[in-house]
């Protein structure tokens, strides 16, 4: 791959016809706008030190049978450290590059060995694991032997204070105070989210993080530090507090990951999720390997992984189009930060997300660049592309087609070279559809094609009895009215500039949503095109000029503090619904575990066979974290909302009667072995947070199941309890 080394021309300004502007075409990736210096043999060398000492850790943890240290080692070499080594091998490049890479080949290359053992049923996790550390350390030698002659040449030169080290303090500082705070107040969610349950200590070291990112700008130093705790400080505080994933979608994902673990392969045909299952048979590899028994762990912590690697990805993005080392990072903030709509947990679309930035990043190059042919193009772009673009096919069914469609506006515009990279990320994509036809038939309508108006509409929740509470409104309006907000700069940046580049990335922002002229995806689709049109809009919203200039530190520290504010907001004010609560988990896992059910095999066809049991929610299904086990296919779940509308919410309420009637209706309706049933506080939450039963029926409700003699407790927790049925 090509990337800028000691030797090579550095281009430290942007063409002349473009001086005196923020925004450019894309650069070639030799274009260095903040001149930002090379790693040097000493960084590198560090760098390795790192690598090595996590292998000799996890080598002592195996030896020692320690499994909570191997599972944090063997976890972190292979999701951030396995790319390491070969990055090292490349000509030294600028640490945005050398980290951004370094990422993206440890999470493909993990779930590219991963996949192919779970799709070939060659199941051998710790061989893999080991013969992956052989390579490791014999590529680091190499690197360390060669940066060891170049340091004895070049001598050792002593360490300068620069202003950058006080903006690494201060970050480092704001988030061990965040760390401290979210630590000290472990809890389960609350109704008023997450904010509310945190101490002032917590709101400190939000502030010292802000701080440290103005004082970067005041200071002449890159905020690349503080930008990136940023943008991942919220999901640090809910791991940390909750120590769960804080979406409930992450437990179904969890289920395919512990199917691969029990069975030792996917099986593409079963469902959806197994046809693209690489990124859980990549965790699955991981669990595996780092003996984690629940992969729930895994989960919880993958989108503090994720976030700042997004944010990484987004600021390499935007060093190919934008002047100026600070801007670049005011684009990931802008990206980061308004993305709560499109919240980063344990999910394919989120990987995917991540991968489309990373192609795009490395794809786009100016107009006048020298123009490629296949011979002549950079074989080991090609072939990195080439295998990011497959991972992200078996992973995901919809970021390939995203990608391409804004792909093919910067070809339209001349801004890809060659022009073949839409093929390099187009091809898998449809490869891998084509052998999954069977399975992805049953989410695609030919009625959706090109019916543009219907396939906008957001599905209707027609049970609703209640007027929606205001903090669910709030929670996504607050943030799409500062969408709103970025768009408009957006629009105000392109009419200023009026330039080409500057239409191709406005045209790039508005191309996801051709997901609308094949699919009535829904809500969903809105949000996914949003989330694709953010990194378009923040390059474009950061091109706009402050004329301000005394004004610029506290305009920036009132600007992020808004941007913070509501992604905290918009990320945790739904928490007491949204969040996995540990023993609603466990009790699930339990039911899945021990319960009769069926052949996964007999799939789809054998639902509510009379061999199988049947798991009532009593309530909507969306706030319940089930299919979480290997066995998600056995067993059957349904949601009161088969039974039709729920009880209007009056002072005449009468659970014990309510319940009465939802078991008879229940005992009549399924022939199963055994039925069961869980009440949660999660459920009885998201029902009134949406208007389907008020809390405090519910809670009556799961009163008058407690004292119901047709039900009996199996497992019971603070917040969630399954029965079984009786007779």
């Amino acid at each position: 791959m090509q990337f800028p080394a000691p030797t090579a021309p550095a281009r430290l300004r942007p063409p002349a016809s473009n001086r005196g502007q923020s925004l450019g075409p894309p650069q070639p990736l030799t274009f260095r706008p903040d001149a930002a210096a090379l790693m040097s043999a000493t960084h590198r060398l560090s760098i390795a030190g790192v690598v090595l000492t996590t292998l000799l850790l996890m080598g002592v943890s195996v030896a020692f049978g320690m499994a909570p240290l191997q599972g944090w080692t063997v976890g972190l070499f292979l999701l951030l450290e396995l790319g390491i080594a070969p990055c090292l091998l490349l000509a030294p490049m600028a640490p945005l590059w050398f980290s951004l890479l370094a990422i993206t080949t440890s999470l493909t290359a993990t779930v590219a060995i991963g996949f192919s053992m779970a799709l070939s049923a060659l199941w051998h996790p710790t061989v893999a694991l080991w013969a992956v550390v052989i390579v490791t350390l014999g590529m680091l030698a190499v690197s360390i032997r060669r940066d060891l002659r170049v340091l004895r040449n070049s001598g050792i030169t002593a360490a300068v204070k620069t202003p950058g080290q006080a903006v690494r303090r201060l970050t480092i500082a704001g988030v061990g105070i965040v760390l401290l705070a979210a630590l000290a107040q472990q809890t389960i969610p609350q109704p008023g989210g997450l904010f509310s349950s945190l101490n002032v200590f917590w709101y400190l070291g939000l502030i010292v993080l802000v701080t440290a990112a103005v004082w970067a700008k005041r200071a002449a130093s890159s905020p690349a530090f503080p930008v990136l705790a940023l943008s991942g400080i919220v999901v640090l505080s809910q791991a940390v507090v909750y120590g769960s994933p804080a979406v409930m979608s992450a437990a179904r994902h969890v289920g395919i990951v512990d199917y691969i673990r029990s069975n030792h392969q996917v099986n593409t045909g079963l469902d959806i999720y197994q046809a693209w299952s690489g990124l859980f048979a990549g965790i699955a590899w991981i669990c595996d390997a780092a003996n984690i028994s629940d992969a729930m762990t895994v989960a919880t912590w993958w989108p503090v992984i994720l976030s700042p690697a997004i944010a990484l990805a987004t600021a390499a993005l935007a060093s190919r189009w934008v002047v100026g080392p600070h801007r670049i990072w005011w684009v990931a903030a802008i990206s980061a930060l308004t993305g709560s709509l499109n919240i980063v947990y344990f999910s394919p679309q989120s990987f995917g997300y991540f991968l489309a930035l990373v192609i795009f990043a490395l794809t786009l190059t100016e107009r006048r660049a020298e123009r490629m042919t296949l011979l002549r193009a950079p074989r080991g772009m090609v072939a990195f592309i080439l295998l990011v673009s497959i991972i992200m096919a078996v992973s995901h069914q919809i970021s390939p087609y995203l990608t391409v469609a804004a792909l093919g506006v910067f070809w339209l515009f001349g801004y890809l070279r060659p022009w073949w990279m839409l093929l390099v990320v187009l091809v898998p994509a449809l490869v891998w559809a084509g052998l999954n036809t069977a399975v992805l038939g049953r989410f695609l309508s030919i009625g959706a094609i090109g019916n543009l108006f219907q396939n906008l509409q957001p599905p209707k929740h027609s049970f609703a009895t209640l007027p929606t509470p205001a903090v669910t409104t709030l929670a996504f309006a607050i943030p799409a009215v500062l969408l709103v907000v970025v768009g408009l700069l957006a629009v105000f940046s392109l009419l200023r500039l009026r330039t080409r580049f500057a239409w191709s990335l406005a045209l790039a922002a508005l191309s996801p949503a051709t997901l609308f002229a094949a699919t009535d995806y829904g809500q969903e689709g809105i949000f996914r095109v949003v989330l694709f049109a953010g990194p378009w809009l923040a390059i474009l919203v950061a091109a706009n000029a402050w004329p301000f200039v005394r004004a610029t530190v506290p305009a920036a520290a009132a600007g992020l503090a808004v941007l913070l504010g509501v992604n905290i907001y918009g990320q945790t004010a739904l928490d007491w619904n949204r969040v996995v609560t540990p023993d609603a988990a466990r009790a699930l896992k339990i039911f899945e575990s021990s319960a009769p059910g069926i052949p996964a095999s007999r799939g789809a066809t054998a639902l509510f066979d009379r061999e199988s049991s049947v798991l009532l929610l009593t309530g909507t299904a969306n706030a319940a974290p089930q299919t979480i086990t290997g066995r998600y296919l056995e067993v059957q779940y349904v949601s009161r909302e088969i039974f039709g509308r729920y009880p209007s919410s009056s002072e005449s309420y009468d659970a014990a009667a309510d319940v009465d009637q939802l078991t008879l209706k229940y005992e009549d309706s399924f022939e199963a072995s055994r039925l069961f049933a869980l009440v949660s506080t999660s459920i009885g939450a998201y029902d009134e947070r949406y208007g389907f039963q008020s809390y405090a029926d519910y809670k009556k409700l799961a009163t008058a199941m407690a004292e119901s003699p047709r039900w009996k407790p199996v497992v019971t927790g603070p917040t969630a309890t399954l029965y079984e049925l009786l007779g």
